[in-house]
């Protein structure tokens, strides 16, 4: 989910989120239900870059891509599951990039699937995400397997 929409979503509810340094604040947060708080909390570090302007909505094509490809991963139905699956089956070096993503986000703390794993983040997961995205895009877009 684009911390855009997260940002818009709870202003509307009259509960802006809010920055001090790092720090994210839920303003009024009678207004909103626990689980809303726990969504925030969840993508936090997304959020808290949105609000600082260093979020760019190419990084959320990178970090949206590289969720669905977890998602696929855990079970999650969505529409691109079968071109995932398609992908990662038709390209090895794909399935061993995942598996060294997931591998690095446990060494940063993500042992729940269930949990997004936007707060486990780092310049290694960046790096490995946009590597994930790109040759996806490659494929996704021309059906061709780059080495």
């Amino acid at each position: 989910m684009h911390p855009k929409q997260i940002c818009a979503d709870f202003a509307s509810m009259g509960s802006p989120l809010v920055l001090d340094g790092d720090d994210l604040y839920i303003e009024h947060p009678e207004n909103i239900y626990p689980e809303l708080e726990g969504l925030a909390k969840n993508y936090k570090s997304r959020i808290v870059a949105y609000l600082k302007d260093e979020y760019l909505d190419n990084d959320h094509n990178v970090k949206q891509t590289v969720d669905k490809v977890i998602n696929f991963y855990i079970g999650i139905e969505q529409d691109m599951n079968g071109k995932i699956n398609d992908w990662l089956n038709h390209y090895g070096e794909a399935t061993k990039m995942v598996m060294e993503l997931t591998i690095e986000l446990s060494y940063n703390g993500w042992n729940k699937v269930s949990e997004p794993m936007c707060n486990y983040e780092n310049k290694v997961i960046d790096k490995l995400s946009k590597e994930i995205f790109e040759r996806a895009m490659v494929y996704f877009k021309k059906g061709v397997v780059m080495g």
